[in-house]
């Protein structure tokens, strides 16, 4: 894979889930400053006023209420999701997720010492009677799902399914943790609201990032929720020694957000995602055919390719290498080692052309 960094002109890495340099709007930070109490410790919770008009926007986005009571700061999704582990679990804890599921978040849990038990999905999400199971055997510490725009399987929950996850958690007290990162990157209909927005005596969290709907160098995040758990996390000593996540980054992207700013950045980034999708979609079917199977979801950053046949696509890497192209092979995606016939490839980081180019290589290397 890539760096984070730097993007190579000729070698075409669709393993990389970055958003397109030449999309960051950077003009739109230039005229932008802070005030002197930005510059201080914060509030435990994160700045007011920004939660304010966050919770505004997430409101509209959503088309349901969001309290700014309701919102945690971070220093993005990943911050987000360490601090819920430290809270909420323990070396030797079983936690719960979705076979597959975001192959750096299973490297965060294993490296947290967890056991983790991989649950199926269907097209509606994390099968129902399978989760209801493994929270009655296993008492988790929690259950990791994404519920819309899959990251890597594209899937996006149901209205009906989504009902059904939280309804459990309220039952069992198990906590749900959505990572929810691709919410609001959807390229027509809206997908169904956020977990956390069902039930709000549910042990339910959703996290938040702008690293995809704005800029990832900002660090700027959030978790929704209520309830003990999430007033844990508002009362950790992380936050009551530091103070309030993110105070400058968020001075910054307060003025974008009141200003509409934003919100016309964010439909560019859909009308321009939507596009790559269509392109590497066709691209992959015209070169490879009916060999494969894509799952092409309507937001996101990814499609999931499988090959019917069943082959090994992790043993055709390094001929894809050669050949100026790369994918993430489905197996790093699965607790279990399982998708060995399936990859993910993000559209997000390369323009239109270079995914034509990509699909055609990918042609010649599985031809």
């Amino acid at each position: 894979m890539a760096t984070q960094v730097t993007r190579s002109d000729h070698f075409i890495d669709l393993a990389v889930g970055q958003p397109d340099p030449d999309l960051l709007p950077v003009d739109l930070f230039r005229s932008l400053s802070v005030e002197q109490q930005n510059l201080a410790y914060g509030e435990q919770a994160g700045d007011e006023t920004f939660r304010q008009a966050l919770s505004a926007w997430l409101s509209e986005d959503y088309d349901q209420l969001v309290n700014a009571e309701q919102l945690l700061l971070t220093n993005g999704s990943s911050n987000a999701l360490d601090m819920i582990c430290s809270q909420l679990s323990k070396s030797g804890a079983t936690i719960l997720v979705e076979d597959p599921s975001y192959f750096i978040a299973l490297k965060l849990f294993r490296e947290r010492g967890f056991n983790v038990v991989a649950l199926p999905m269907d097209e509606d999400g994390v099968e129902l009677q399978a989760l209801e199971q493994a929270m009655q055997k296993y008492k988790p510490a929690f259950f990791y799902t994404i519920p819309s725009f899959h990251n890597p399987s594209g899937i996006t929950q149901s209205h009906s399914r989504r009902q059904g996850i939280v309804k459990l958690a309220a039952q069992t007290q198990c906590p749900v943790v959505a990572d929810d990162v691709y919410q609001s990157l959807y390229f027509g209909q809206k997908p169904p609201a956020p977990l956390a927005c069902y039930d709000h005596n549910a042990p339910v969290l959703s996290v938040g990032s702008f690293s995809k709907i704005l800029a990832p160098g900002l660090r700027l995040g959030w978790i929704q929720g209520s309830g003990d758990i999430f007033h844990r996390l508002k009362n950790s000593a992380l936050l009551q020694s530091g103070g309030g996540l993110a105070p400058v980054t968020s001075a910054l992207v307060g003025p974008l957000i009141a200003s509409g700013e934003f919100q016309k950045n964010l439909e560019y980034l859909r009308q321009s995602y939507a596009a790559r999708s269509e392109v590497l979609f066709d691209g992959l079917v015209s070169t490879i055919g009916n060999q494969i199977s894509i799952n092409k979801p309507n937001g996101g950053y990814f499609l999931w390719a499988s090959f019917v046949d069943g082959r090994d696509v992790a043993a055709k890497l390094d001929e894809a290498r050669q050949a100026g192209v790369s994918y993430l092979p489905g197996k790093m995606c699965s607790a279990n080692g399982q998708f060995l016939s399936s990859m993910r490839l993000c559209f997000a980081w390369y323009p239109q052309q270079q995914l034509m180019t990509a699909s055609e290589r990918l042609g010649l290397v599985f031809s």
